[in-house]
Formats: structure tokens, sequence, C-alpha cells
């Protein structure tokens, strides 16, 4: 039973390639995947790979992975239908936070794969990944190492994580807490949000400090449809307060709050 919902938990765990540009890299990635158990392998516009010769050298008996792998336009259209991301980075910055170790980043993930699906994101072997996309991601992991200037290989950085995941796996208790939703339903209560502003006429730039800040905020939230819903309903109302209030009215609110003021 213990190996069972091990397995489980390890089908909930996918790992997402940024544009790989290296197709052997690609192949050592899922050799690392398949010696530690996990098989959901996403990639994100990446080069040419599944018939690759370095492909299929630097991934033998591994193959069944490369041939399921899926592959996307965006980060954001590979992250549609999971619930937690991480981000696994050497680079820290204003727009990253909540830094894990690889260890403490596989509790979280065993802790919450058995009914939620989870990302774990590895960037660009050269640049990472941009500000916004960095943004998409709920946790970050770092891995330390001895040296002034970091820089695994891209299946090295993949190993160690998924090394400590599988060790996590089936020694975490799985703690009861409510299912949170998936990004693209975040990205909708997003949009909602910074559209309503917008309609405000707050002078807030696109991908400004607030546009940002708005992003990463609800990212770090664990919210569930429900708790999304309850925020969709509240920006509906005010749209709709905005679409049918007259100006009579407003000047009837404000008659009444001056009289408060005078009354109290």
């Amino acid at each position: 039973m213990e190996n069972d919902n091990r397995l489980n938990c390890l089908n909930n765990v996918c790992v997402v390639l940024v544009e790989p540009k290296n197709p052997g890299n690609i192949g050592s990635v899922v050799r690392a995947m398949k010696n530690m158990g996990i098989s959901h392998l996403r990639l994100v516009n990446p080069v040419p790979y599944r018939d690759e010769s370095d492909q299929r050298k630097m991934g033998y008996r591994a193959q069944e992975i490369t041939e399921n792998s899926k592959e996307f336009a965006t980060l954001e259209e590979a992250l549609s239908d999971i619930s937690v991301a991480f981000l696994a980075t050497s680079k820290h910055g204003k727009w990253k936070r909540d830094f894990l170790l690889p260890e403490d980043a596989a509790e979280v993930v065993a802790q919450r794969s058995h009914k939620e699906k989870i990302a774990i994101i590895f960037g660009r072997e050269d640049k990472g990944v941009t500000v916004d996309e960095s943004q998409m991601s709920n946790y970050y992991i770092h891995i330390p190492m001895a040296v002034s200037y970091p820089s695994l290989n891209l299946s090295q950085a993949v190993l160690v994580v998924l090394y400590e995941v599988f060790k996590k796996m089936g020694t975490i208790p799985m703690l009861p807490h409510p299912k949170t939703a998936p990004k693209k339903d975040f990205d909708r209560l997003y949009d909602n949000i910074w559209h309503l502003m917008k309609s405000l006429l707050i002078r807030e730039p696109d991908k400004g400090l607030f546009h940002r800040s708005l992003k990463r905020a609800l990212n770090r939230t664990r919210w569930t449809n429900a708790d999304l819903a309850v925020f969709d309903r509240a920006c509906k109302q005010v749209r709709w307060f905005i679409a049918n209030r007259t100006r009579d009215d407003y000047k009837d609110d404000l008659h009444d709050l001056e009289t408060l003021k005078e009354d109290s």
C-alpha cells in the first residue's frame, strides 16, 4: 500500500523544461527522471529532439518518457492545469521569494502531490527564465554549491531535485488540506483584477511594479476554486456598480457620507 501511494504521488509530479537547446541534455533529463520514478515531461518550445541520436543515446532505456512528452508554446500553457509550481534557479532577485533547499522543496511536494498536480521547472541552459516566467512559480529551489558562480548541467540539476523528491515520497505524512486551484484559474482572476483596475483609470503600466506584484501575490496563495470564485464575484459586483451607478446616485452617496461625518 505504501509503495502504491508513492507511485500515485510521483505520477502527479512533472518536469518542465523551458526552451532546452540541446537534444543530448533532454536525453540525460529523461534518464534521470526514469531513475527517480518521474514519468511526465513537458517542454516549452524545445529544439527537435524525439528522433535525435544524441537524445536517444543519453536517454537510453527511458524513451517511453520521451515518446509521451508534451510540448507547449509558452510556460503559461504548460502550467495551466498545475496547482503548485517550483522553479529551480541559482539567480536571486527582488521578484523571487520563498527560496527552498531541494530537501525542503521535496517535503512540500510529498505533502501535496497525493491530490494536486506539481510542476518542477528548469530554465534555459544559458539564461534561465525571464522575470515574467519566474512569476508563474509558487516556490523557488536553490541548490547550494561550493563555487562562487554556481552552474550545474541541466540534467544534474534535475537529478539533484528529483532525488530528494523520491526520498521524501512515502516518508512524509499526507496532510489533509484543500486542493489548490490550477494556474489557469489564478491567471483568470489576475486578468480580472487587472482589467478592473484599468477600467477605474488607475495609472499603472502593464508589466510595471504593481502589475508584477499582483501576480506574485496571487501565486503565493493556496486558494481553492471556491476562494477564487469569491474574488471573481467581488470583481463582477464592482463592474456592475460602475456600469449602473448614476451620477445622481453618486451625489446621494457623498451627501450621506458627509451627514455621517457631521453626526459623528
